[in-house]
């Protein structure tokens, strides 16, 4: 959707450019607010100190390569919509907290921002501009601008190009919009099962954090020890993750519940690879993974609940279904004239409705490859999505080389799922290294112990480490 005119200074994009927001991304304006962002990131750690200098120009020639996200969000009389933004992102030291309100005042009207701190280099963004894959391939693309400066020699400007063309032939391309025909045609070619009804789920509670903070802890471990344990209960990394998480719910906060509620795990999935997209705009389908607690429940009765669940979930004809409904809606005649401002309220209350059938969101975005040429300059990567007040606490996941960051984050005062998680795995002979923004210079451990609360620090929303070692 680029009409032909004069192109910006500092972007591919074409000046006159502008988009529809794809079938997912419509939702996230109407419901954002300061304790529910839709700020999401994904973070490199890289083993020299960043230089902000190159930084800056690696992002302002990643955005001429690839203008995917060099757009700013408008809305109009009945749909919201992406146009040219030709300002220059501007990169910055950390300085808020994690998966802070992106507002376009503060980021010359992008919906993404850059920080860094020490070795850390940050991609945040507006969940209405993409999702964890397609901001992943930015900052992979950013990363192979930034040591392309540094060494040419190492990273070339020919693997940059190829992959550019690799991966965003369709940058903007509304994936759930083309394939919604095709789920249509095949649904009526086919019988596919009705989904059940899904009942409201237990909700985390507990005493919420002022303003817009947001409590961090990583979990790092090796990649190839957890995955053994997976595949020695015949199951997923994804499946024994979303077992342990549930299990680890029904021994601390809902022991406290009155509800016999289940247990829900939102999963979101990444679509492009069973319908073949290269789109860098959202398109992710969703499970639920529930589970209803019983008396004495072990973990292996809930990883084979689990294991049930995700083989009834992760179908294409189960994705078909889902794309094909979520879009039916915005295709009937009258919805297309219906003022925005009534627009937001409608999908304000169908958001709250969707949100009390699942108790948190897990997200695995799965493992981290980059070229042999810069392999060795990362030490890790790390996913970290934005809490909410009816969700206040996400957790995530992703793997590079052998060490896997398991990220949680909070709004709530309460960190006994955290514990009750890494406790289990240590259990199970996985050594662990926390990482948090709340914890005081690094000590070694030999078990996880009650913490003093630490004094106030100045710099408490930057990323220290604290390791401990279980063994």
């Amino acid at each position: 959707m680029s009409a032909k005119g004069k192109r910006s200074s500092h972007s591919g994009i074409n000046e006159y450019y502008w988009g529809r927001l794809d079938n997912a991304a419509k939702l996230v304006p109407a419901v954002s607010d300061t304790r529910g962002t839709n700020v999401f990131r994904v973070s490199a750690i890289l083993r020299d100190e960043v230089r902000p200098d190159i930084l800056q120009k690696a992002l302002e020639r990643a955005l001429k390569l690839l203008p995917a996200f060099a757009v700013k969000l408008h809305h109009g009389l009945f749909w919201y919509y992406f146009d040219a933004n030709r300002e220059i992102p501007r990169v910055r030291e950390e300085h808020r907290y994690p998966c802070s309100p992106i507002l376009g005042a503060h980021e010359n009207g992008f919906l993404f921002r850059v920080t860094y701190y020490h070795k850390r280099i940050n991609l945040e963004v507006f969940h209405a501009l993409s999702d964890g894959m397609g901001t992943t391939q930015f900052l992979h693309l950013i990363l192979f601008c930034y040591f392309n400066l540094l060494d040419d020699a190492e990273m070339t400007s020919e693997f940059i190009r190829s992959y550019c063309e690799r991966i965003a032939r369709d940058f903007d391309e509304d994936s759930f919009a083309r394939n919604s025909e095709i789920a249509d045609n095949t649904r009526s070619d086919s019988v596919v099962s009705k989904p059940e009804k899904e009942s409201d789920a237990f909700h985390i509670q507990g005493y919420s954090y002022d303003g817009t903070r947001l409590n961090v802890l990583c979990a790092l471990m090796p990649t190839d020890k957890l995955l053994a344990l997976a595949h020695d209960s015949s199951s997923t990394m994804s499946e024994y993750m979303c077992a342990l998480i549930i299990y680890s719910i029904i021994n601390t906060s809902y022991r406290h519940s009155k509800h016999n509620r289940p247990i829900a795990v939102s999963l979101p999935v990444n679509l492009r690879g069973m319908f073949g997209s290269t789109t860098m705009r959202n398109f992710f389908g969703h499970v639920n993974i529930a589970v209803t607690p019983k008396d004495e429940m072990t973990f292996d009765d809930v990883l084979g609940e689990v294991k049930e669940r995700f083989k009834a979930c992760l179908t294409r004809g189960y994705f078909e279904r889902q794309i094909a409904d979520n879009v039916r809606i915005e295709k009937i005649p009258p919805v297309k004239f219906v003022p925005i401002w009534i627009k937001d309220l409608i999908m304000r209350y169908f958001f709250s409705r969707a949100e009390k059938k699942y108790t948190i969101t897990f997200s695995n975005l799965g493992r981290m490859q980059l070229p042999e040429a810069i392999a060795g300059k990362l030490r890790r990567f790390e996913m970290l999505l934005g809490a909410s007040r009816t969700h206040p606490k996400k957790i995530s996941m992703c793997s590079y080389n052998n060490e896997l960051a398991l990220s949680f984050s909070s709004t709530i005062d309460d960190n006994s799922l955290e514990r009750f998680m890494i406790m289990q795995l240590v259990e199970r002979g996985i050594d662990v290294s926390i990482v948090s923004n709340e914890t005081p210079e690094p000590e070694k451990v030999k078990n996880i112990k009650p913490e003093k609360k630490p004094k106030a620090d100045k710099n408490k929303n930057k990323t220290v480490k604290k390791e401990r070692v279980d063994k």
